[in-house]
């Protein structure tokens, strides 16, 4: 039934691998896979010199691990973490059989299984996932010792040895479970302000015998200490104070003031050097700001207290952005809705349920969760609140929804039984004191669930695959057909009016074209790109120029791709290919246009950007009917292979229409390449030219992933 329960959990996890709708990086993700990127290619933490923060290590050399060995690949690191995520769920397995029953046990890792939240978070390049099977194994290790241990004093001992272990068993448990309590604390910095409540924890769980419990949590402590003491000099040596991140000044002075100003906060951090003294100043101001307005700070602390329990539709770390424009298929929205927002009010009112009814055990599981719980809802409140800061909480609701699930004839029994307080008694009044968790939850929670969220965006996504095959028909030359499935489609979408003016400029409307994409929401880049296509098709470089240059362009790392996609594209004249900024619809996988200098003149040249999941990705640069008599016989690149001092220029591997041409070896200065074509190229009207180049993270000032820089590129 275990491996059952896995089996299920591994296909809900490889779903998610499949079917997620994501497009570059959410929140954190691209911090720590830029970090990664850097200390795998031998920079070790440089990166922390000119960041805003320094975040926890252990993460970051996980990804750079496996960048290490074979490169920025991330589907190697989403099925680790799928494999961590099993991990997780057994934990949960062993946690429930230990402190209830093995029903229980099955039940947890059944319903932690398909909560979708934790199968999403397998997929992010975030920390959670490996935090919470490392402190799960923390708390598994210290659930084994309190099985173990004895609840009463053993008086015949002397003084001191009631302090100590008793057994082998005993001495492996507690090191281990300091030791990974340790490498959870590297992964998230929050257990450093727990690891007290550890202590409080053993010794509620092990009654009257509090000697015990201390001597236990000291031997935790010290291979604790072990754990971190490398990071913490570290950065003693490096900012002259021992820590394990910064992010705590930064979150404060953050979550303090009102509407969250991350651009102060900012400003003003960034101003001192020092890591160290810079997340002091964090607190100092936060503190200040609490100071000058604490009947701010509580209300702001109310209000987080109470977000913390919020279903959040449009939450980054969900991936479903773009629904109500039909954006997100129904095979990712429907499990979404069930297996997220349902799921997580039908578990959390179980659980609570659970926490109320539930027996307390030696284990300690019980008063574990409760204190786990109220820390994190007191960080919530002093900082801030956002979905997935719940999560690691959520993961122990698990265990009593299994609970009342798994014992419902306990559960029931423990409603019937009559209950006496101070003169009071009756079965109503257990009833109360049963079901006041749960009616405390579900009012917090019920008004932020909204399931015609879901439901509206599987309406606007059956409705928008006209639009869909619109751009099917109009990039085929069939303009008739495209207006007409474009009339079908939703008209409020902005993308359906860009496709129509697309369609238009093709039939020579210019003028309407204009107007109606003029007409469209102008926050996105694609009304931009298709503005600017339309001015440069009519000869307008001036018009096409503003467009090109937008802000909403410029913050689209994914802009070339649906130029790509989406742009018509003429002959070019000699074949020539000069990158710039009226390339779009030529290139793909390319960061934005700059400038640089080439032999004393000034050029237009793009970087090739990131490798994609597999980490061999490859730029893409189009030539229009170039394969038409007479057939190109070279090609000819001009290329820079810039690196910092301590990297080689890259290699670049170069492919033209499917076929492999070898590869280039660069250098730091701009240079003309010229590559032999082979004579049974011809595959079809255009040929794609192809770059493979490694990559590489400037630093935390330009945190972009860039390959090798490219001016232009010729057919001959």
């Amino acid at each position: 039934m275990l491996l059952a329960i896995l089996g299920l959990g591994l296909v809900v996890r490889l779903y998610v691998l499949a079917f997620a709708p994501r497009s570059g990086f959410v929140i954190d993700e691209a911090e720590y896979y830029q970090i990664a990127s850097i200390l795998s290619d031998g920079r070790g933490w440089m990166f922390y010199d000119a960041a805003t923060w320094v975040r926890p290590p252990l993460y970051i050399m996980f990804l750079a691990g496996v960048f290490k060995l074979v490169g920025p690949n991330l589907i190697l690191v989403r099925l680790l973490q799928i494999g961590l995520s099993l991990g997780a769920v057994y934990l949960l397995y062993r946690l429930g059989r230990q402190a209830f029953n093995r029903k229980t046990g099955l039940v947890a890792a059944l319903l932690a299984a398909l909560a979708w939240p934790f199968a999403t978070l397998s997929f992010l390049l975030l920390s959670e996932t490996l935090f919470i099977f490392l402190f799960l194994v923390a708390i598994t290790l210290l659930t084994e010792y309190l099985a173990r241990a004895k609840t009463t004093t053993d008086k015949s001992k002397s003084w001191w040895a009631k302090f100590l272990p008793q057994g082998r068993t005993q001495w492996i448990l507690l090191p281990t479970a300091g030791l990974f309590l340790g490498v959870a604390a590297l992964t998230r910095g929050q257990v450093l302000s727990f690891v007290p409540f550890i202590g409080i924890w053993m010794i509620l769980a092990l009654g009257r015998n509090w000697r015990q419990g201390l001597g236990a949590f000291a031997v935790v402590v010290i291979f604790f200490v072990l754990a971190v003491a490398p990071w913490a000099m570290r950065n003693y040596t490096t900012y002259g104070r021992p820590f394990i991140d910064t992010t705590g000044g930064y979150n404060f002075y953050l979550g303090a003031l009102t509407g969250r100003n991350g651009a102060l906060v900012s400003q003003t951090l960034e101003a001192v050097k020092n890591q160290s003294e810079r997340e002091l100043l964090g607190y100092q101001k936060g503190f200040e700001y609490v100071a000058a307005h604490p009947d701010k700070f509580v209300e702001k602390g109310l209000k987080e207290s109470l977000d913390f329990w919020l279903i959040n539709f449009g939450a980054d770390e969900r991936l479903e952005k773009g629904y109500t424009k039909g954006l997100i298929s129904p095979l990712w929205l429907i499990p979404d809705g069930l297996l997220d927002d349902l799921w997580y009010l039908l578990v959390g009112t179980l659980a609570a349920i659970g926490l109320v009814v539930a027996p307390a055990t030696s284990r300690g599981v019980k008063s574990f969760t409760v204190i786990w719980l109220g820390y994190n809802l007191a960080l919530a409140f002093a900082f801030f609140a956002v979905s997935r800061f719940r999560l690691s909480v959520y993961f122990f609701f698990f265990l009593f929804a299994a609970y009342t699930l798994a014992n419902w004839p306990e559960v029931r029994a423990w409603f019937t039984r009559t209950l006496v307080f101070k003169g009071f008694k009756g079965r109503a009044l257990r009833y109360a004191a049963g079901l006041v968790l749960p009616i405390l939850f579900l009012s917090a929670v019920l008004p932020s669930y909204d399931p015609s969220q879901t439901v509206l965006g599987v309406q606007k996504w059956s409705l928008q695959q006209h639009a869909v095959t619109g751009d099917k028909l109009r990039l085929a030359g069939d303009y008739t057909g495209a207006l007409t499935e474009y009339a079908l489609a939703d008209q409020n979408n902005p993308f359906t009016q860009i496709g129509m003016g697309l369609t238009e400029a093709a039939q020579g409307r210019y003028d309407e074209a204009i107007g109606r994409i003029g007409r469209t929401s102008q926050d996105i880049s694609q009304s931009h790109l298709a503005l600017g296509a339309i001015y440069l098709k009519q000869g307008n470089r001036e018009y096409a120029h503003s467009e090109f240059n937008s802000r909403q362009i410029s913050l689209d790392l994914q802009a070339d791709e649906w130029a790509w996609e989406n742009l018509a594209t003429i002959p070019l004249p000699d074949n020539y290919l000069a990158l710039g900024e009226f390339d779009w619809g030529y290139v793909s996988g390319f960061q934005g246009f700059e400038k640089d200098n080439d032999g004393g003149k000034n050029v237009y040249f793009r970087w090739t950007a990131g490798r994609g999941e597999t980490g061999n990705g490859r730029a893409k640069l189009r030539f229009p009917s170039a394969t038409v008599q007479p057939q190109p016989k070279t090609v000819e690149l001009r290329l820079k292979g810039y690196r910092p001092d301590n990297l080689n220029p890259p290699a670049v591997e170069v492919w033209a229409n499917g076929h492999n041409l070898g590869k280039v070896q660069t250098n730091r200065q701009w240079e003309t390449y010229s590559i032999a074509l082979p004579p049974d190229l011809i595959t079809g009207l255009e040929m794609v030219l192809e770059l493979g180049a490694p990559t590489f993270v400037p630093g935390a000032t330009s945190r972009r992933e860039l390959g090798v820089m490219v001016e232009w590129a010729k057919l001959s």
